[in-house]
């Protein structure tokens, strides 16, 4: 991802969760997993998964939010980019957020 699409993304997280992002949570999984914590509060369930788990070179992780037969998921070589993603798709499903 570009520098803009990652500025973008960290303004559709700010817009979307409608309280403060922890900081750096695109770059810095312990901070992504602060979000999660956040999304686990609405009652979603999380999940992160190695997807290459015997890989000494690849990398690809998948971030699942799960809900009442809902599944918001996504993949990124970066599991803090894999969380975010899957955190916009969650947050922008809820009915707060839909216009």
């Amino acid at each position: 991802m570009s520098g803009s699409e990652i500025k973008t993304l960290e303004e559709q997280l700010e817009q979307l969760l409608q309280e403060p992002v922890p900081d750096q949570a695109v770059y810095n999984v312990n901070a992504a997993m602060q979000l999660a914590s956040i999304i686990e509060a609405k009652g979603f369930t999380f999940q992160l998964k190695d997807m290459c788990p015997k890989s000494l070179i690849e990398t690809n992780w998948r971030a699942t939010f799960l809900k009442e037969g809902e599944v918001f998921s996504a993949e990124h070589a970066q599991s803090s980019m894999a969380i975010c993603l899957a955190a916009v798709d969650v947050l922008a499903s809820l009915p707060e957020n839909k216009n």
